[in-house]
């Protein structure tokens, strides 16, 4: 991680005896020359270079600032005299006195703004590291920050509905970053009611520390778009926020598994022809007020999926009266936070694991309900889910549709089952065959089969209990496991 002064910012200077140079750098000015022969200038090191060849214009900004007669023609094209001769005219400032910049990048483990290739040009890194980011590692003497006592550690807290395991997932996985900016290979997903402190946490927490220009938000209308380079480029914190799953397409779905994996995505740019391999720096925050907020497949290892506490103004904004007085606390805790993640001891292995939460697997059971593709017909299919629900739910009155009085002891027992919270494995073919006809299922292992597709935590042989029943053993699922939704 940087180090104060580890970065050498605005190193625009190739010759610091240049005493024309010198007077711009002392004003804060610095320039460099394109590769198109333009003059890149900029009138603070914070602001952004603007491009002109327009000298004589730029000329007289220099003088405004600095009191000094500035000559830029050297610049220009030669000029004929009468004579048609060639002259030069003597210059304060020559091409050769800047350095020559040929290719912009965004490179975070640089330690410098302008970097020097092998053929003596330069790439201008267009990474800046924040102020929280240059802080010393070492806590000074007076500064005591108590993390769980802190309005930033409440808020985390609350974004994890106050389980306190799942509180440092978070913080390994936020100190892993910004100690040495290599992202985690795991995305966080925090989904829970609107005004419960997702919003907050991004922008007054995640924004600051990295950055403001160098985070970013992600919707469904950005993602509509053929410049998907261009989305990834010069960030190093994405946002992305209230994305469809239902909507996606496939384009996009492995554009999101790309960029929570991926070291780099070959995708265009605006303004650029050619697709080019764009490197992927940034760490994936994924939130959303919907509880289907993305697929996720059974073997996923990507993403770790956290609820949220409620509305943060149904907890008095965690005791602070207001969002801006909560905001205002957590601005003032940001320098002690920033060191606290610094020093905090990271294990690399968690942050680079995803936590499998019942959130996750509510998320999995929704990607497997939706593409789950049956052999047999789509009736069966349709029979199947019912079935599936009526059971998970302990719906009684769903198998209140048996009439058949040779089936009269079946809707006993599964009315007795369900009122016990339990479902025997031996009445799953005669159930589904009274409720659908006989033309289903041949036997009870392969009705299971089919039921295991949609929901394997509910009719996995590890969900089974035996009871005695009459003086006999029977095997049951239990469904009190289970919550109704």
């Amino acid at each position: 991680m940087n180090n104060k002064n580890s970065f050498n910012h605005n190193n625009w200077l190739k010759n610091n005896d240049n005493i024309s140079l010198s007077v711009l750098d002392e004003n804060g000015i610095s320039i460099y020359l394109d590769k198109k022969g333009y003059i890149n200038y900029r009138l603070s090191p914070n602001e952004p270079h603007n491009s002109t060849k327009d000298h004589k214009s730029l000329e007289n900004i220099f003088k405004n600032i600095t009191g000094v007669n500035f000559d830029l023609s050297a610049f220009k094209e030669r000029r004929k005299s009468n004579d048609e001769d060639y002259v030069e005219v003597k210059l304060s400032i020559t091409p050769e006195d800047l350095k020559l910049v040929t290719e912009d990048i965004f490179n975070p483990f640089s330690k410098e703004e302008f970097i020097l290739q092998a053929n003596s040009t330069y790439k201008l890194n267009n990474f800046k590291p924040s102020v929280y980011m240059l802080l010393d590692y070492e806590f000074k003497k007076e500064l005591k920050f108590h993390f769980e006592n802190s309005a930033i550690g409440k808020l985390i807290l609350h974004l994890v509905n106050y389980d306190r395991q799942r509180l440092y997932w978070i913080i390994n996985w936020l100190a892993y970053f910004f100690q040495g900016l290599k992202k985690s290979q795991v995305a966080l997903v925090l989904l829970g009611e609107q005004g419960a402190g997702k919003g907050i946490f991004f922008n007054e927490v995640i924004k600051p520390l990295f950055g403001e220009d160098f985070v970013k938000t992600i919707n469904d209308k950005s993602l509509n778009t053929n410049y998907k380079g261009s989305l990834v480029e010069n960030t190093l914190f994405f946002n992305l926020d209230e994305i469809s799953a239902k909507s996606s397409s496939s384009s996009v779905k492995n554009f999101l598994k790309a960029l929570v994996t991926n070291a780099s995505i070959t995708a265009e740019k605006k303004f650029k022809n050619l697709e080019k391999e764009t490197p992927i720096y940034g760490q994936i925050l994924i939130t959303s007020n919907e509880l289907y907020a993305l697929e996720i497949e059974p073997s996923d290892r990507r993403f770790t999926v956290f609820s949220t506490g409620g509305n943060l103004s149904h907890c008095n904004f965690l005791g602070y009266g207001s969002y801006e007085t909560l905001a205002d606390s957590i601005k003032n805790e940001l320098e002690s936070f920033a060191i606290y993640l610094k020093n905090y001891q990271v294990d690399k292995e968690y942050a680079n694991t995803a936590m499998n939460t019942l959130e996750k697997g509510n998320l999995i059971h929704q990607y497997q309900m939706t593409n789950y593709k049956p052999i047999k017909l789509t009736k069966l299919q349709t029979n199947v889910i019912e079935f599936v629900e009526a059971i998970r739910s302990r719906n009684w009155n769903f198998f209140n549709i048996i009439v058949d009085e040779d089936k009269l002891q079946l809707k006993n027992e599964i009315f007795s089952d369900l009122q016990h919270n339990v479902f025997r494995v031996d009445n799953l073919l005669p159930a589904f065959k009274a409720l659908y006809g006989n033309r289903s299922f041949s036997t009870n292992s392969e009705l299971l089969r089919e039921l295991q597709k949609y929901n394997l935590s509910l009719f996995g042989l590890h969900n089974t209990q035996i009871y005695i029943v009459n003086n006999e053993q029977k095997s049951f699922f239990n469904l009190i496991q289970l919550p109704i939704r």
